[in-house]
């Protein structure tokens, strides 16, 4: 019965085997041996089988914990720039009957309404015949932007470092048109058109 209990399912199967095939073997009396080999190869197989199961049932009785922090959000920041008259809407010039000599202005207000700080660069552009030069005659209209009302601080267009506040953030220009006095009569009957851009960037991590 020793010998059985040590040996694996796999060398009691072959076990079993051998004394199949050696039944021829016992004659007579033997059946109360072959009876008691019965009785302790079932025994030995049992005694296997529930020593596996309480392995495998101890494997599994362990203490077990977790903890989690589930849907953390992330959202990203804007960078939105505006001029206080919209493109489609209204534009800041529609001057006529110009003539030599005549000036005017008009305030453009340039306003940060993203969630992050940005910078901002001018860009503008004058068209047309009576922005042009002829021979003999150069004095053409003129379009200036100035950061104070004075106007005596002129903005160059490609300065880059005009910081808006999020948020509403603010700044008002100021753009002065004047067709200079001695302007000939190469600009009679001229026009000329004007556009003006604001280019924002984020200045975080820049």
């Amino acid at each position: 019965m020793k010998k059985l209990l040590n040996l694996n399912l796999f060398e009691i199967v072959l076990y079993i085997k051998e004394m199949i095939q050696n039944k021829n073997q016992y004659q007579g009396g033997s059946r109360t041996m072959v009876t008691g080999l019965k009785k302790k190869l079932i025994m030995a197989m049992a005694t296997t089988a529930l020593g596996a199961t309480l392995i495998a049932g101890g494997t599994s009785a362990l203490f077990t914990a977790s903890a989690s922090n589930t849907n953390n959000s992330f959202t990203a920041g804007t960078v939105k720039i505006t001029l206080d008259k919209a493109d489609t809407v209204a534009k800041y010039f529609n001057i006529s009957n110009i003539a030599p000599g005549d000036s005017g202005s008009s305030p453009v207000v340039v306003t940060n309404t993203g969630s992050l700080n940005l910078r901002y660069d001018i860009a503008s552009t004058l068209t047309g015949g009576l922005a042009a030069a002829y021979p003999g005659d150069n004095h053409p209209l003129t379009v200036k932007i100035y950061s104070d009302a004075a106007m005596t601080q002129e903005i160059v267009p490609g300065d880059n470092n005009r910081v808006l506040a999020p948020n509403g953030g603010t700044e008002t220009l100021y753009v002065k048109w004047q067709l200079p006095l001695d302007a000939g009569n190469a600009y009679q009957s001229k026009n000329a058109t004007y556009s003006i851009q604001v280019n924002a960037e984020q200045t975080k991590n820049n």
